[in-house]
């Protein structure tokens, strides 16, 4: 069960409840059985002409339909400054909640992993990533976000229309959601040494990939040109008598040549990573060869890392830059980035 945004205007954002496959399943199986019902209420006034009780019969089998037509809705109103927490049953509000601008001290952003365990032994199990956020207020609520860019969204409204704190947990501990609060204990983090974040360029980081100096780039290079290799010694000396009575001369080059290609693509982006890097008021974020996207750096709040994925932050939303990076490494490209930032 996790909140969506169904609507947003200047001032306000609604949330709806877009529940999970098992709530889906559930309701797809209560909607059956009440369809079955209803038959029987139907059939029974078919086969006797009594009307009560297949009316009863009928009855029921529709309350078996109400799962489908539950609706767990959050409105944020920066008019009133007020947020709404409303269950709702064929359009009908049976709960409401209501968390003012003045009983709201803390909104907290956090992220947690489910089913890593059972995917360690099993691997069809999927290991899920849920994002959630917390409000210290009266009555305190726990409600979990489809995903990170939804979950900023949010907080950046909150931070424009409301008075309340924000703060983000990583690894256990609170941070303040700002670009200063987000330093490790306060205090700036050098670059690593092991190549996974480096310098490399004028105001440049590259996140990930493989550095030219390093073993395992010329091992997988020599791989990926081997296989390369050996693919088009095949198609030229050995596919005339192999694939000829099948495939015309002219399609196996052209395979070839796409088989070539995409090995290389591969070996590129893989060798790539991300780039950041710093252009007049910009910065220009690079995935791979070709994917490249631009931030004003006013926009920017920084880098964390939120179930084990390293996210660039910014009232935009959340740009991915690597996945498993260390948590250290991304308090380093935070710092990295910090001095660049207009605050």
């Amino acid at each position: 069960m996790s909140y969506k945004i169904c609507k947003q205007t200047d001032d306000c954002i609604v949330l709806q409840d877009t529940g999970g496959i098992i709530d889906f399943i559930f309701g797809i199986g209560m909607a059956a059985m009440g369809a079955g019902v209803i038959y029987l209420g139907w059939f029974g006034y078919q086969d006797t002409g009594e009307i009560f009780m297949p009316l009863i019969i009928a009855l029921v089998g529709s309350c078996l339909f109400f799962p489908m037509f539950k609706r767990n809705r959050l409105t944020i109103d920066a008019t009133r400054k007020e947020v709404v927490k409303t269950k709702s049953w064929f359009g009908m509000t049976k709960e409401k909640e209501i968390v003012t601008n003045n009983n709201l001290s803390l909104l907290e952003m956090s992220g947690f992993i489910t089913g890593e365990f059972n995917a360690f032994f099993d691997r069809q199990e999927i290991v899920m990533h849920h994002y959630a956020l917390k409000f210290y207020s009266y009555p305190e609520w726990h409600i979990t976000i489809r995903n990170v860019s939804t979950m900023i969204n949010i907080v950046m409204f909150f931070e424009k229309h409301f008075d309340t704190d924000l703060a983000l947990v990583v690894q256990h501990k609170r941070h303040k959601f700002s670009t200063k609060g987000l330093l490790k204990d306060h205090k700036p983090t050098a670059l690593p040494t092991d190549g996974l974040v480096r310098e490399s360029g004028f105001q440049q980081l590259s996140v990930g990939g493989m550095p030219f100096t390093s073993l395992r780039f010329w091992l997988f290079a020599m791989s990926t040109i081997g296989i390369s290799f050996f693919i088009s010694i095949f198609i030229l000396f050995f596919s005339e008598s192999a694939f000829t009575p099948y495939v015309s001369l002219p399609v196996q080059y052209a395979l070839s040549a796409l088989l070539i290609g995409f090995f290389s693509w591969v070996f590129f982006y893989r060798a790539a990573g991300t780039k950041l890097r710093i252009y007049n008021d910009s910065l220009i974020v690079k995935h791979g060869v070709f994917n490249e996207k631009t931030y004003k750096r006013s926009d920017i709040i920084g880098v964390v890392n939120i179930t084990r994925n390293t996210y660039l932050v910014t009232r935009l939303g959340a740009e991915w830059l690597a996945f498993r990076l260390p948590t250290e490494h991304s308090y380093a490209i935070h710092s990295w980035l910090m001095p660049y930032l207009k605050h």
